[in-house]
């Protein structure tokens, strides 16, 4: 994620630098979550990141409308027909789980009879390595979705300094995007 905010404040033309910064936000708040304890929280979190990275590969602009920005299944199902390059059904997939979380989902079966005092410790099911296994895998695929709408900036910013963008987003993704994006 350090590499969204080097764009951002790189790159002044760059288009939905608030979407960005969320994400990057979201990153950091799950981060936070899995140290506290909170996975409920850490849910809301990767929910929010695949519903920003979707209105950037969808083009939505936030005009003032209620719904502007909003993300619905309809919309999954588009990115999933038209942007077959990017993995939108694990990311789908990943929001769906999160949506559970949220709204109490039998299938996620939290112990919703908790008292306070037991939540004030914690509302762990998963363990937090695996939390941060998590975090890391959909961080990964949301960077590689992003590729596709910042190749340019990412490739005008680290012209002469490929070392620098490979220590940013890690040998795996500077692979895949030497791969994908090829000079």
């Amino acid at each position: 994620m350090i590499l969204l905010e080097f764009i951002i404040n790189t790159q002044n033309e760059i288009s939905h630098k608030q979407f960005l910064k969320s994400i990057i936000y979201d990153v950091l708040s799950a981060i936070v979550s899995i140290l506290q304890n909170r996975e409920r929280y850490f849910q809301l979190n990767i929910r929010s990141m695949v519903e920003h990275t979707a209105r950037i590969s969808l083009q939505k602009i936030d005009m003032g409308g209620d719904f502007d920005i909003t993300v619905r299944l309809q919309d999954f199902t588009l990115l999933k027909a038209q942007n077959v390059n990017e993995n939108w059904n694990y990311l789908h997939q990943q929001y769906t789980q999160a949506c559970s979380w949220l709204h109490s989902s039998s299938n996620i079966a939290l112990n919703i009879s908790s008292t306070f005092c037991e939540l004030l410790v914690s509302d762990l099911k998963t363990n937090n390595k695996r939390m941060s296994t998590h975090l890391n895998t959909i961080t990964n695929e949301i960077t590689r979705t992003l590729f596709n709408y910042y190749y340019n900036p990412i490739k005008t910013s680290f012209y002469r300094s490929w070392n620098e963008f490979r220590y940013l987003v890690g040998p795996a993704n500077f692979d895949y995007f030497n791969q994908k994006f090829p000079d």
